[in-house]
């Protein structure tokens, strides 16, 4: 599925390259501001995932048909999370388990406003969510003997949702400034857990009925 939103995402830009002057796009670098998310886990024994303080870089392409409004939207997210995770590890002093959560969609929809200096679209968009954490350490015991611990945590959900997306050119024709927000939903998955001692790696699973998150952004792009 990540293959395949990059893929389309790539047509998009190279669609509009060549549509002419009709054919607006915008490239957008910015900052995935801080919200959560909850999975909500649906196996015995095993707790809700929560994650927590998602935050990072926010990459993204908007196109539009300057005629009817028509236009395509692609982001991709990469930022840090903390959560509720348990650390396996009698030594360690983190206080929760962090680790890297992304999201990547495209999507299609219509720019109602759209003029030299405003632009405002929504957009129903599909996409992948997903999460990994990963804790490595070395422990004696007994003293004279290393131990090597590993713990991750990870998983991959389709991500459903809607987008709005804000843009503002102050001056000029190409630097302007842009918000956007989508709201989604992390559909029913898998997540995984492995934990290896040193004496033999443990895999197990737990089924999650998923949980919406909201994804916000604001930044710069290039319009061309």
């Amino acid at each position: 599925m990540k293959k395949i939103c990059l893929i389309l995402a790539f047509f998009m830009l190279s669609a509009g390259l060549f549509a002419g002057e009709a054919w607006n796009n915008h490239l957008g670098f910015g900052w995935r501001l801080p919200t959560g998310s909850t999975l909500h886990n649906e196996t015995k024994g095993y707790e809700n995932l929560k994650l927590t303080w998602q935050t990072g870089l926010n990459l993204s392409y908007t196109g539009v048909l300057m005629s009817n409004g028509f236009s395509v939207r692609a982001i991709v997210d990469q930022c840090f999370t903390a959560s509720n995770l348990t650390i396996s590890d009698p030594d360690s002093r983190l206080s929760s388990f962090p680790g890297f959560a992304g999201d990547i969609l495209v999507g299609a929809g219509w720019a109602p406003v759209r003029n030299k200096h405003l632009f405002f679209g929504f957009y129903g968009m599909l996409g992948i969510d997903y999460a990994a954490f990963y804790y490595d350490t070395d422990a004696f015991w007994p003293s004279d003997s290393k131990v090597h611990r590993t713990q991750k945590v990870y998983y991959g959900a389709f991500l459903p949702g809607v987008n709005a997306t804000f843009i503002w050119t102050p001056t000029g024709e190409h630097f302007s400034l842009f918000a956007t927000a989508t709201v989604a939903y992390s559909c029913p998955t898998k997540i995984f857990y492995e934990y290896d001692d040193g004496t033999g790696n443990v895999k197990t699973s737990s089924i999650t009925r998923g949980g919406s998150k909201v994804i916000p952004a604001v930044g710069i792009s290039w319009r061309f």
